[in-house]
């Protein structure tokens, strides 16, 4: 056998001697990393081998002499992008896992379709490479693209990329996974796995080595893999998309201002994917088509066509997540699109399937693992998550509802239904805290859906008031009267408190449409006296009196009509506001006979709390705090917590009027708690107005300050301009009262205009007295003259008793 030529078979000449052997076969002499194959193993020796059963020399037997094996170190790694761009809390999140710890982290970037995860992937590890000596394995499972590669075949790969010479890589996957464990066990190595959609084929695909850094990129999120660290990417921020577009297109498009640009990363929803599809096409046209192109990607139906380029497109990669999905959840993803890019929770989808919130739950946390859907920054104060699409998620799913052209009237039709059990249950309390029977008009029963417990009828109105309206629209469109009318008027009360005055018309537009074809005259003055309110919020004092009027035109000669009377006392608000006061006092005393009579404790106490408002505002205290007293009581039996808070505040106004701050201050610390809800966030700021009035009158002049800058955060949040005109005004009186004349004088200009523009005559009389006394204090004796007469004749015209006093503050100024 020494004799045999190394490297072919064993001579004929040995053949008739080994084939006369029936038990073992001793093979002799065989050299250094030489491997004696038979059919049944391979086994590399040195020296002696014995093979058993009866083989046939030159057949059965081989002998084939290797050279030695040479060690590698093997770069599969693509070449990282040139036009990566921020993601640096990222990268140095990964760098520091890798950097602490005794075993290299298994780390999970995890993403929706087009976020980047691979191109964060690469960055990572060509950074790693210098700390990672023994190279870098690379695969790209394609688990989203129908090509998915078996595990076996990429462990194959891997293994000659190690220096496993191919005719020494065993044929079974448990003996290629256990040389693959062997062949890294002391490595220190990158393995980057790119594309996996299955916890299972990671794990397959895991080294032994604690030193080997693994990086995993998937559009689930792998949360059955133990001990990874995850990455989760979003979109990127506006400035930094707008930033990466100005590097991809390097053409024309760079005369093009940031704002056309941002505009472009906007209808790309700030996804890398489509920034580069966008920015590559922009590169390539000149000025005028760039133009059309940024117009072209507003219209939503058209934005997916053209988001394209070459062999890139978004909608393609939506689509390999999409056809990840079962058929009952494809349609669930498809019907989502009837939401219109809006809030949408378990009984949204099991409203629009026709199946049971369990079910609806279960669709939703799978869509959400594959990143077809993301979490909403929001709380709708019910007892389940909300999700949202992303912008091009949203385009994506109504183009396959449209293709599938399937019928959108069954799901429309519950999904209205849905809304409308929740806006009539949760409605008339959307402003009672603390009523006792709140729990139990939160809990709405939805027919087969099931009940869903609304926590925060003011949390949910926040949320859902944009599907509402669509709603309304949609039921108005299917000639749902009824249903159209309700989910219409119901919110007008939120949108009023919540100073969305142009949101209030539109809903009351299309409530009002539908309530003229249903004919009913409750609706209808129902949804007048609310829009009146919204109007007298904003000082549209004439178009508050015409919807009220138009109200009481209703019910003609009914003087016991609860609605004809509560028209009538919000008739006497607006003509109090406008300082009409003997005419307000009638209205206020009409309606509450009417409201007595009809024995209505929430009417009867609105109507006295304005008869104490009209004595307030004539300066006769006490018949003023007698009334409010009575509101107090009245709101109190009602159950109106909130409202009984509010006469409270008028309470502390009086006491301020007679010249007692500290009471009144205490009865404001009392009252706020109420407030603090968001439902009532108005509230709030209005009584930081008054707490810093007191405040003020007690020298207290710094906290005084921090109150106005409280009530000011409000305003602002709530675009109340009335109520941020008074709080200048009362800025204003804190300057002067701290000798600061110049910043007092601007903050009276400025609250002087905003009443002006608002034609709020009190507010300007007012101001202008305050304005008055300040320049009477700085010996501005011209000022002084101007603004005390404007003030007097103000007041005189409204009939208050500040007349008197600004006629006297005259008469001084010009004596000698």
């Amino acid at each position: 056998m020494a004799d045999a030529e190394v490297g072919g078979d064993l001579l004929q000449a040995g053949n008739d001697a080994i084939s006369g052997l029936g038990g073992g076969t001793v093979i002799t002499g065989v050299p250094s990393n030489a491997s004696v194959r038979t059919a049944h193993s391979t086994t590399t020796v040195h020296g002696d081998v014995t093979v058993s059963g009866g083989y046939v020399a030159g057949r059965d037997i081989h002998i084939r002499h290797e050279a030695p094996r040479v060690s590698l170190r093997p770069n599969l790694l693509p070449r990282a992008s040139s036009d990566f761009v921020n993601r640096v809390a990222e990268l140095e999140d990964a760098a520091r896992w890798v950097a602490t710890g005794d075993q290299a982290p298994v780390i999970v970037v995890t993403g929706p379709a087009g976020v980047g995860k691979t191109a964060l992937a690469l960055r990572f590890c060509h950074a790693q490479a210098d700390s990672h000596p023994d190279g870098a394995l690379f695969t790209d499972l394609g688990g989203f693209g129908g090509r998915a590669l078996r595990t076996t075949d990429v462990l194959a790969g891997f293994l000659l990329a190690l220096g496993t010479p191919a005719s020494d890589i065993p044929s079974s996957f448990q003996d290629r996974q256990n040389l693959y464990r062997t062949l890294t066990a002391r490595s220190r190595l990158i393995v980057l796995i790119d594309n996996a959609s299955k916890e299972a084929d990671v794990r397959d695909l895991l080294p032994a080595g604690p030193a080997v850094m693994v990086v995993v990129t998937s559009r689930r999120r792998l949360a059955g893999l133990t001990g990874t660290r995850m990455l989760k990417l979003g979109t990127l921020q506006r400035e930094v998309a707008t930033g990466l577009l100005r590097i991809l297109s390097r053409g024309f498009v760079e005369q093009l201002p940031d704002e056309e640009l941002a505009q472009v990363a906007s209808y790309c929803g700030d996804l890398p994917l489509a920034l580069m599809i966008a920015g590559a096409r922009l590169d390539t046209v000149d000025g005028s088509r760039s133009r059309h192109m940024i117009s072209a990607l507003g219209d939503e139906r058209r934005r997916l066509h053209w988001l394209a380029a070459g062999d890139l497109e978004v909608r393609a990669s939506f689509r390999l997540s999409y056809g990840q999905l079962p058929a009952d959840e494809q349609e669930a993803f498809r019907l989502l699109s009837r939401m219109n890019g809006g809030f949408f929770g378990g009984w949204h989808l099991a409203a629009l399937t026709g199946t049971t919130r369990a079910r609806a739950d279960d669709v939703l946390t799978r869509l959400h693992d594959l990143h077809l859907v993301e979490s909403a920054p929001a709380t709708d104060g019910c007892d389940h998550a909300l999700y949202r699409f992303h912008d091009l998620l949203r385009d994506f799913s109504q183009e396959l509802f449209e293709e599938s052209g399937e019928d959108s009237a069954a799901p429309d039709a519950r999904l209205i239904a849905a809304y409308r059990a929740i806006a009539v249950t949760i409605g008339p309390g959307l402003f009672v805290a603390g009523d006792a029977r709140s729990a139990d008009r939160r809990a709405v029963e939805l027919g087969a859906i099931g009940q869903l417990r609304v926590d925060d009828p003011y949390a949910w109105c926040s949320v859902e008031y944009a599907n509402v309206f669509l709603m309304a629209g949609r039921a108005l469109a299917a000639h749902q009267w009824p249903d159209a009318a309700v989910l219409g008027g119901a919110l007008l009360p939120f949108l009023q408190n919540r100073c969305l005055w142009n949101t209030a018309e539109e809903f009351y537009a299309l409530a009002r449409e539908a309530a003229d074809q249903l004919g009913d005259l409750g609706v209808k003055a129902k949804l007048l006296l609310d829009i009146a309110a919204v109007r007298r919020s904003q000082a549209r004092w004439s178009d508050s009196v015409e919807a009220l009027e138009e109200c009481i035109a209703l019910y003609g000669d009914q003087p016991a009509s609860r609605e004809r009377a509560l028209a009538l006392a919000s008739i006497g608000v607006t003509l109090r506001n406008e300082g009409a006061w003997d005419s307000a006092w009638h209205c206020f005393q009409e309606s509450r006979a009417v409201l007595v009579e009809l024995d209505e404790p929430w009417g009867i106490a609105f109507a006295t709390r304005g008869l104490g408002i009209v004595r307030q505002s004539q300066e006769r205290w006490e018949e003023a705090l007698g009334y409010f007293s009575e509101t107090v009581d009245l709101f109190h039996e009602a159950g109106d917590v909130a409202r009984e808070a509010m006469a409270w505040i008028r309470i502390g106004a009086v006491l301020r009027g007679q010249g007692r701050p500290g009471p009144a201050l205490e009865i404001y610390e009392r009252a706020l708690p109420v407030f603090a809800g968001r439902e009532h966030r108005s509230w709030a700021g209005i009584t930081a107005v008054h707490q810093a009035a007191a405040l003020c009158d007690l020298g207290e002049y710094g906290s005084a300050a921090e109150r106005l800058d409280a009530a000011d955060l409000v305003f602002d949040e709530l675009d109340d301009r009335r109520w941020r005109g008074i709080s200048r005004m009362h800025r204003g009186i804190l300057h002067r009262r701290g000798g600061r004349p110049d910043q007092a004088s601007a903050c009276f200009d400025e609250a002087r205009t905003v009443f002006a523009e608002l034609g709020d005559r009190p507010g300007t009389a007012r101001v202008l007295f305050e304005a008055g006394l300040l320049y009477h204090g700085i010996g501005d004796a011209s000022r002084t003259h101007d603004a005390l007469t404007a003030a007097h004749a103000a007041f005189a015209e409204l009939g208050s008793p500040r007349a008197q006093t600004a006629a006297g503050m005259l008469e001084a100024a010009q004596s000698p």
